[in-house]
C-alpha cells in the first residue's frame, strides 16, 4: 500500500465526506466493476488520521509493470511509465528505449477509452487527464493506469478543487464545468492527437488521419468547443479497435535502437534499476525482454474488502505504506517537448583542448552547476500553484530562482568564451536562456500571487502572467537546447559534466 498525506493548505479545501465515499464505492460496485478500479488506479482504500483529524488516505502501491526501464547518455535508470514519456518523436523515444509504433499507441488509446467509458458509467469523471497522471505499461497489449483518484469526481461531487494541467485545459474557459463526461473527452482526444503527432502541445487533428477516417471525425468531433458536440468515450472503442487491427496488417518495420554507452564512459555500468534491457533490433512497440522485479510486489486488497473506510493510526500507516511512490518525478511542466540531451560533434571533428580553452570552460562549468540548483526549485512551485498546494510559497520560490538566474546571468556576462570551440555562438545562447529564464520566473511568480490572492478557481489560474511566463520558459528552452548541442561535445573532451537543457 501506499500513503498519501495532505499538506495543510490542502487539508482545508478536502471535503471529508466525499473523499470517504471514493473510498466505500468499490465496496457497492459489482465485482467486475470493483476488479476495474482495484487493477486501473491507485484507488483510495481507507482515510487516515492523526490526532483525530483527517491526515490522508491509504492506495494501492503502483504495480510495478507501470515501471519502465529509460536509457540515458550513459545509463539507464528505471522511471514510472507516465505517459509524457511517449509524447515524442520517434527518434527520441528510440533513443531512450522506448520505441513504438502505432500498433502501440492505438492500443494504450482503445484500453484508455474502455476505461474511461467504463468510469462514466459508474458516475467517475477524471477530470485532470495528463500525462502526468496516466501511465502505460510496455506489455504487447499496452494498458493504462490512473493517479490522483481522490481528484475524481463521483455523482458530481469532488473531495478537492478542480484544476486542470497546463496545456489540458478545456478551452470553454470559465463558461465549461470542469471534471465531466464532456471535458474528460476534449482531453483524451487531445491525448490521441499528441501520441500519434509525438508532441506534447499540439492541437492540429492532421495526426490522427493515418489512424483512419472513423478516428480522425472523432478527433474532429472530441475537439469540438461545444462540449455536447463531442463524442461519448465509448463511441471510441469501435473505430479503434478497427484502427489497432488496421495498424497490425500494415509491415512492421524494425527500429534500429542506438548503440548503448562505450566501455570506456563513466557510469556505463548497470544502475541500481537493474541491467539494460536488450538492445537488439526489434519492431517499434515491442517492449524489451522483462525481468522480474528486484522489490517485493506491494501488499494489495481485494477489490471486494476494500469499501469500508477505515480510520488507521499513523504509525501503523508509515510502517506498511512506500510514501515514496506517491510523487511523480516530472519534468518541467512548462517547458514543451522532451528535448535529447545528447549531441553530435561539430566543426572539423575533435581537437585536444588548450589550456586556455580548458581554464575557460572550467569557469563556465563552475557557473552552470549553480544555475543546476536554482533550476531544482522550478518544477516543485508550479506544481504548488497548478495543484493548489501552497500559491504563496510558489511565489516565493519563483521570486528566489529569479534572483538566482539574474547572479548567474551577471556572472556569465563577465566571462570570456573565445577560447571555446564556437564561443561566440555559446555565449550569446546561454545568455538569452538565462534572461528568458528569469523572465519567466519573474511572471510565474505575479500568476503564483495572483493565485493566491484570488484562489485556484479563478481566472487568474490561466491569466495573462500565467501565459507570459509559458512564452518565456518556452523561448529559454530553446535557448537551453542549442546551448548544450554546443557545448557537450566539448565537456566530453575535456572532462565536464555533460548537460540536458533541463540542468540550466
Amino acid at each position: 500500500m501506499a500513503y498519501k498525506e495532505y499538506d495543510r493548505t490542502t487539508l482545508g479545501r478536502v471535503d471529508r465526506p466525499v473523499l470517504e465515499r471514493l473510498v466505500e464505492l468499490p465496496g457497492r460496485l459489482a465485482e467486475a466493476d470493483a476488479r476495474l478500479l482495484h487493477e486501473r488506479t491507485a484507488w483510495p482504500v481507507a482515510v487516515v488520521e492523526r490526532g483525530g483529524r483527517l491526515a490522508g488516505f491509504l492506495m494501492r502501491q503502483v504495480p510495478p509493470v507501470f515501471d519502465t526501464p529509460l536509457r540515458l547518455t550513459t545509463r539507464y535508470v528505471q522511471k514510472l511509465a507516465q505517459v509524457q514519456l511517449l509524447l515524442n518523436t520517434d527518434d527520441y523515444l528510440a533513443a531512450r528505449d522506448l520505441a513504438i509504433d502505432d500498433v502501440f499507441r492505438l492500443g494504450f488509446l482503445l484500453d484508455t477509452a474502455r476505461a474511461m467509458a467504463d468510469f462514466h458509467r459508474l458516475g467517475l469523471a477524471v477530470g485532470d487527464l495528463s500525462p502526468n497522471n496516466l501511465l502505460f505499461s510496455r506489455e504487447t497489449v499496452p494498458r493504462c493506469f490512473f493517479l490522483d483518484c481522490d481528484a475524481m469526481r463521483l455523482d458530481g461531487a469532488s473531495a478537492l478543487p478542480q484544476i486542470e494541467t497546463t496545456d489540458w485545459e478545456v478551452p470553454g474557459g470559465q463558461g465549461e464545468e470542469l471534471t465531466t463526461p464532456a471535458s474528460d473527452a476534449y482531453k483524451f482526444t487531445l491525448l490521441c492527437v499528441r501520441l500519434l503527432a509525438g508532441d506534447q502541445s499540439t492541437r492540429d487533428a492532421a495526426a490522427a488521419q493515418r489512424a483512419g477516417a472513423d478516428v480522425h471525425e472523432l478527433v474532429d468531433r472530441g475537439l469540438d468547443r461545444a462540449p455536447t458536440s463531442r463524442p461519448s468515450l465509448a463511441e471510441w472503442i469501435g473505430p479503434l479497435q478497427r484502427a489497432v487491427e488496421a495498424a497490425r496488417a500494415q509491415p512492421r518495420i524494425s527500429a534500429t535502437v542506438p548503440p548503448g554507452p562505450g566501455p570506456g564512459v563513466p557510469d556505463a555500468a548497470p544502475t541500481a534499476a537493474g541491467p539494460p534491457p536488450s538492445r537488439a533490433t526489434r519492431p517499434p512497440g515491442r517492449p524489451a525482454p522483462t525481468r522480474p522485479p528486484t522489490a517485493t510486489r506491494p501488499v494489495t486488497r481485494s477489490p471486494r474488502r476494500a469499501g469500508t473506510a477505515g480510520k488507521v493510526a499513523l504509525a501503523v500507516v508509515l510502517l506498511l505504506c512506500g510514501v515514496t511512490r506517491i510523487s511523480s518525478c516530472v519534468d518541467d511542466p512548462h517547458s514543451g517537448p522532451a528535448a535529447d540531451e545528447r549531441s553530435t560533434m561539430s566543426g572539423d571533428g575533435p581537437r585536444q583542448p588548450s589550456t586556455a580553452s580548458r581554464d575557460q570552460a572550467a569557469v563556465l562549468a563552475e557557473i552552470l552547476a549553480r544555475s543546476k540548483q536554482d533550476r531544482r526549485t522550478i518544477a516543485p512551485a508550479v506544481e504548488k500553484v497548478t495543484r493548489c498546494l501552497d500559491p504563496t510559497g510558489a511565489a516565493a520560490d519563483f521570486r528566489q530562482a529569479g534572483a538566482g538566474r539574474r547572479e548567474v546571468l551577471s556572472r556569465v556576462t563577465a566571462i570570456e568564451t573565445d577560447q571555446l570551440p564556437r564561443g561566440a555562438e555559446l555565449h550569446a545562447n546561454l545568455v538569452s536562456a538565462l534572461r528568458h529564464s528569469a523572465a519567466a520566473d519573474d511572471a510565474y511568480a505575479r500568476w503564483a500571487s495572483a493565485v493566491a490572492r484570488h484562489g485556484c478557481g479563478s481566472s487568474a489560474m490561466r491569466g495573462t502572467d500565467r501565459r507570459t511566463g509559458d512564452r518565456e520558459s518556452r523561448a529559454a528552452t530553446a535557448a537551453k537546447q542549442r546551448f548544450v548541442a554546443l557545448w557537450n561535445p566539448f565537456a566530453r573532451q575535456s572532462g565536464h559534466p555533460v548537460l540536458s537543457y533541463r540542468d540550466i
